[in-house]
């Protein structure tokens, strides 16, 4: 192998580890998230201790709301994420906001079936409201739009900037891509333009991320220099507050992505814990951090909308500092990382091919949405038939059992309580 054959090679294993350092770190950062979802940070301090320096899946609070999900799962902000990944997938490299929009619909009402799930879990009020419109899978920009000029355009929840961080992956050579793919799915359910400017400010400094590592590596320099967090942070900036239309609106966003001390973003700030630019704000102080799990535990213990702050935060961070910065446990005991890992390759060869026409492009047909919704009606109409069996059993039952009980006459009236 010649020398710049051995180049590309090292190269392109670096971007791979890189890109699944962001998909992990999202994942892990979801996950452990998860265990001071909605906790005050007292409360968080009262479970689990004052200034623990490690935390694992299984020691999360078994209450309600986390008791929905298994040890080392992810929540909705990845889930979600991964049927961005689908609908890529199947696109061929194209984003498509009415094919994601009929993906998500479908995952409100199915979730994941083939990972036992019912329906989706955790979905937030703004998306809900927007995915009940009767217009959504046809136009779900409209729809979006609709809901937010209907909240008096006051609502800016952070529905949109969780799941974002794929989409610095995706064509991460081309900004002006990062940033039209990342406008497609984020105006799906979130039209407020701090959300758009939030979730383009974390895809764009993934995408930033990964073009200094491949300019570092054919660079020449035999110690790659680090990557330069002020000036991806600022370069961000500048192509998420065109987005915005007024100064303060562009100030707010500067002081955001600046933040050095996580206090000051107030992560459990009651009634805002769910802010965009505070999830957003957690995500960049985060990359500014050079321990994955210090970074990790010091947001998860603030708590607040804590799995929502791990997700972006994790996918930074991770992206920054590699897939090994992230700390076993974390990675080993993800419940669904070997279903997840398939469509990553998948995703990960997509990359490769996206020079190449279309039609030349790997294909995801069991990705389709009108083949997993008659997946769906076969599996529902399958279950129905099962419930209406153990139904006939029962009243079977029932009406053997009365046959046993003496027939009364007139004169042996039943008692009138």
């Amino acid at each position: 192998m010649s020398s710049k054959n051995a180049e590309s090679l090292e190269e392109k294993n670096m971007i791979r580890d890189q890109m699944l350092a962001t998909i992990y770190g999202q994942c892990v950062g979801d996950a452990i998230g998860l265990l001071t979802e909605f906790l005050t940070k007292e409360e968080a301090k009262e479970y689990y201790g004052k200034k623990p320096k490690m935390l694992l899946y299984s020691q999360k609070v078994p209450d309600f709301h986390r008791g929905r999900w298994k040890d080392g799962d992810w929540t909705d902000d990845t889930d979600q994420m991964i049927l961005i990944l689908h609908s890529i997938l199947f696109n061929k490299g194209q984003v498509i906001a009415n094919d994601f929009a009929q993906r998500i619909h479908r995952w409100m009402r199915e979730g994941f079936p083939d990972l036992g799930d019912l329906g989706g879990m955790g979905l937030g009020a703004t998306t809900a409201k927007v995915l009940s419109h009767p217009q959504f899978k046809s136009k779900p920009h409209d729809c979006a739009y609709e809901v937010w000029d209907k909240s008096q355009r006051n609502v800016a929840p952070n529905g949109a900037v969780m799941r974002t961080s794929l989409l610095g992956l995706h064509q991460w050579h081309d900004l002006e891509a990062v940033v039209k793919n990342t406008l497609e799915i984020c105006k799906c359910t979130h039209h407020d333009p701090r959300c758009q400017a939030s979730s383009i400010a974390v895809s764009v400094a993934v995408a930033l991320m990964l073009q200094h590592t491949s300019m570092e590596k054919t660079s020449g320099n035999k110690s790659p220099r680090p990557v330069d967090v002020t000036a991806v942070i600022t370069q961000a900036y500048e192509l998420a507050c065109q987005v915005l239309t007024t100064e303060e609106e562009k100030k707010d966003l500067w002081w955001y992505m600046n933040c050095t001390k996580l206090k000051q973003l107030d992560l459990c700030e009651s009634a805002k814990i769910g802010y965009t630019y505070k999830c957003m704000g957690a995500g960049f102080w985060a990359l500014k951090q050079k321990n994955f799990q210090k970074a990790m535990m010091k947001i998860v213990m603030a708590a607040g909308d804590a799995d929502t702050n791990g997700a972006v935060a994790g996918a930074l961070l991770a992206c920054k500092l590699g897939l090994s910065a992230i700390p076993q446990p974390w990675k080993d005991d993800l419940v669904n990382k070997d279903w997840l890992m398939g469509y990553v390759n998948r995703f990960l060869t997509l990359q490769e091919e996206m020079s190449l026409p279309i039609d030349q492009r790997s294909t995801s047909e069991d990705l389709g949405i009108a083949k997993l919704l008659a997946e769906d009606k076969e599996r529902n109409e399958k279950r129905e038939a099962e419930h209406k069996r153990q139904y006939e059993e029962r009243l079977k039952a029932q009406k053997e059992d009365c046959s046993f009980l003496p027939v009364l006459g007139s004169s042996h009236e039943l008692p009138q309580d």
